[in-house]
């Protein structure tokens, strides 16, 4: 059985059909209007958004976006605070290294280093319970049909796994008919990846060690 089928199947114990788990920001989403950074979830939620379908696809839950932004408001995360390169605030609901004590406790994921090539999210997705959240920005970002549209701003994606040549994006800027595992492929993620120096993690199961 290879990596991907192997690692396939364990994501499977936790999410019955995890091709099927898909939100997006807006497109009369409940949770849309929701303050968030700048503005509201559905111009600047994205990282929420991204974060919400990790957590389910690694746990097997059905978190929310309003419920995952929720809890991280109850236990105290400031939803309103810009991202930085060094990985110290939050675009809020981002994965940020400094909330993985909350993400532990509170979801039961945390987030890692991850380098910015398409070998290192290849091995990355290659191991179990494992998924990646990453922002690109002034560059193509496409839909299942393989149409583009440039994004200027920094927009997150839920890059779930890598198969066939092809990493499977989960994009909650769009409807899910349009989002929902879209096909990168390689030469896509590798120019992708140059539109933007930062704001990669690897994003994991947490099994209880620090």
């Amino acid at each position: 059985m290879s990596a991907s089928n192997s690692r396939q199947g364990e994501l499977k114990l936790a999410w019955a059909n995890c091709e099927d788990v898909f939100f997006s920001q807006r497109y009369g989403a409940p949770w849309e209007k929701l303050s968030y950074w700048e503005g509201s979830v559905d111009f600047n939620g994205c990282g929420l958004v991204s974060l919400t379908m990790c957590i389910n696809l690694l746990t097997g839950r059905d978190f929310t976006p309003e419920q995952v932004y929720n809890m991280r408001s109850n236990a105290g995360i400031d939803q309103s605070k810009v991202a930085s390169k060094d990985g110290k605030s939050i675009c809020g609901g981002d994965v940020q290294f400094q909330f993985n004590p909350v993400n532990r406790k509170l979801f039961g994921i945390e987030s890692c280093p991850l380098d910015r090539t398409v070998d290192a999210f290849k091995k990355a997705l290659a191991k179990e319970d494992t998924v990646i959240w990453a922002s690109s920005r002034n560059t193509d970002f496409y839909d299942r049909d393989g149409n583009p549209r440039w994004i200027y701003n920094g927009h997150v994606l839920c890059i779930w796994k890598y198969e066939n040549g092809n990493f499977i994006v989960k994009d909650p800027g769009l409807p899910k008919e349009l989002g929902n595992n879209v096909l990168y492929s390689e030469e896509v993620m590798k120019r992708w990846l140059l539109g933007w120096e930062y704001q990669q993690f690897e994003v994991r199961k947490y099994d209880g060690s620090i």
